[in-house]
């Protein structure tokens, strides 16, 4: 399982160090076996996110479910929780574009 997030009161001090200027350019037939979960906290419609989403999909072949989770935090104020909530015509489009062009039988989750 994979899980992403955006709450600053989630990262562990020694899990955020500073990189910069790092490019990495997996190789295009790179192929993840193991992770079967994505869980993505504070997911806003984003192209970016949404390019990252659909990624993971291309690479990891064992990856059964997507749970995106769209609540703001009560513990900090990294996502405005007015800003983070996805309508039910975006929930639509975002799995639009998520399934475009996939053969993917990855369960998509929206919360």
């Amino acid at each position: 399982t994979l899980s992403r997030t955006r709450h600053a009161c989630d990262i562990a001090f020694e899990d955020n160090a500073e990189k910069t200027n790092v490019v990495w350019e997996p190789s295009k037939d790179f192929k993840h076996m193991n992770l079967k979960s994505l869980t993505i906290d504070g997911f806003e419609e984003e192209d970016k996110v949404t390019n990252y989403i659909r990624l993971v999909m291309e690479r990891a072949v064992g990856l059964k479910r997507i749970e995106l989770r769209g609540e703001g935090c009560k513990k900090c104020d990294a996502i405005d929780p007015r800003t983070s909530q996805v309508d039910e015509t975006r929930r639509h489009r975002i799995k639009e574009l998520l399934t475009n062009g996939s053969s993917s039988s990855v369960e998509r989750i929206m919360r």
